[in-house]
């Protein structure tokens, strides 16, 4: 069974403008990721661009483990894929209108590497508060080597 190496929750509230998830070094490649119509998340080198732009506020929080984590079933969305990432270090980028921002860095610990990535995404609401009256939102990025 696979366990937990390392994980941090990301304390940056990020408006609605999350462009998606970079590596530190080579943060402008997240930038040249186009999403077709209907996509939620797509992967090229060094990004992953996530369409979450129906949210006001997001809150992240990463996690590395040492095989492919256990499904988790009471989230609202899922998506897994593959990304190679240079540093192997990743923070979000949040652009808006006056500029950019970027959420605390996470540190895969292995540089030039192809991981494994598994996004949950659960929209928060309570009672007679629907998600979308609250709109905020929870993103898990789960990652793990993918296999040689």
């Amino acid at each position: 069974m696979a366990s937990i190496i390392a994980e941090l929750l990301d304390g940056r509230e990020i408006s609605k403008y999350l462009t998606g998830i970079a590596d530190v070094e080579n943060e402008w490649d997240l930038y040249k990721i186009r999403a077709g119509a209907g996509e939620w998340v797509v992967t090229a080198d060094n990004g992953i661009a996530i369409n979450e732009t129906q949210s006001e506020r997001c809150l992240i929080k990463y996690e590395l483990w040492d095989g492919p984590p256990p499904p988790l079933y009471s989230w609202d969305r899922t998506w897994s894929g593959s990304v190679r990432l240079t540093s192997g270090r990743v923070f979000a980028i949040n652009c808006h209108p006056d500029g950019a921002s970027f959420g605390a860095e996470f540190d895969l610990g292995r540089r030039g590497s192809v991981w494994q990535v598994r996004i949950h995404r659960k929209c928060l609401g309570h009672e007679e508060f629907m998600p979308d009256l609250i709109s905020f939102t929870l993103l898990k990025l789960q990652f793990w080597l993918a296999p040689l």
